[in-house]
């Protein structure tokens, strides 16, 4: 993507992300992190990083400047631009507005040794709990997929204040419904209501999702076993990664989201979408799955970041001329 920027008049620094190519530790096998506590360190440097080389580039005279990046690096872009307290290009490719989805519901939950970290999760059960209580879900979690899976998930319960729930509330709440035998499933009234006769286009829906995007049996089964673990990584991955919980950047009009319609890496259903986290914001889809997204589509990323630069230059003075020496 650099090389067509290029001809647009628009320089690129590549940035690699810490535990990929030579930056990774020597046992771990190509981008597969060892452990959870990775992806939060990972995202800590990708944003120091990122806010190091915006300086310098200020520094010697370059802008307007921006940050992009596609799927993980376009929600690292994100986080980046968040801690930034000028004006700034952003332009996220096939990324949303937190990784908690993409961690528990995504194709990348298949990924994980649930057991595991349920394994692990219940040998310090008084230090996770405690973690669970001071981190928040901040979306509602009867409005996402895990919120309608049997067994992981429950029907709403009035006691519980949604969104900004804390998993301990949820894993509290599941299990002590899970130990009521006499407390039988009763829909509620808006289940019944799309489930009825005068919604068939619900049906239709869930008849026409592809096999593909549909988690295993075996990967089900293994996230029932796991509920307390599945619950708290939500917490957790939406308390460090979770846009509401970052600053909004400094002019949302330079923000252009490039997102897959059939995203199966990552969810959007009961999440917050970008443009209400950041009025202003510009959100493209494509009719495209992840994947493809990527292999197809790279000519509407190269064309979004190009039209966000360029108003930048409308609405931001140019570099002052810059004598310092490289």
């Amino acid at each position: 993507m650099a090389k067509p920027l290029l001809k647009a008049g628009i320089g690129a620094i590549i940035l690699e992300n810490p535990y990929y190519g030579i930056r990774k530790p020597t046992d771990q096998t190509r981008s597969s992190v060892h452990y959870v506590t990775d992806i939060f360190v990972m995202g800590g440097c990708l944003i120091l990083e990122c806010i190091v080389l915006l300086n310098w580039c200020e520094q010697v005279g370059f802008g307007p400047l921006g940050v992009t990046g596609i799927s993980m690096g376009g929600h690292m872009a994100s986080l980046a631009a968040s801690n930034w307290p000028k004006p700034l290009v952003l332009v996220p490719c096939l990324s949303w507005s937190t990784a908690s989805s993409v961690f528990t519901e995504g194709v990348m939950s298949e990924s994980i040794d649930w057991d595991m970290l349920q394994k692990q999760y219940l040998s310090n059960k008084m230090y996770c709990e405690e973690l669970s209580k001071s981190c928040k879900i901040v979306d509602d979690p009867f409005a996402c997929e895990l919120g309608r899976t049997p067994d992981i998930a429950f029907e709403t319960i009035e006691d519980v204040t949604a969104p900004n729930v804390t998993p301990h509330q949820l894993i509290t709440f599941i299990n002590d419904i899970s130990n009521c035998p006499e407390i039988e499933y009763k829909p509620s009234s808006h289940t019944k209501k799309l489930f009825s006769s005068t919604h068939p286009s619900i049906i239709n829906l869930f008849k026409q999702v592809h096999p593909v995007l549909l988690p295993t049996k075996r990967v089900i089964d293994m996230k029932k076993r796991a509920r307390e673990a599945l619950w708290f990584m939500r917490g957790m991955m939406d308390e460090c990664t979770h846009l509401k919980n970052f600053t909004v950047p400094f002019d949302t009009s330079l923000i252009i989201s490039i997102c897959a319609k059939a995203d199966g890496y990552v969810p959007r259903v009961g999440v917050s979408k970008i443009e209400d986290i950041w009025p202003g914001a510009t959100v493209k889809y494509v009719e495209c799955g992840h994947v493809g997204a990527y292999l197809w589509y790279r000519k509407v990323f190269i064309e979004s970041i190009i039209e966000a630069f360029n108003k930048a230059k409308r609405k931001i003075p140019p570099p002052s001329p810059c004598h310092h020496e490289i």
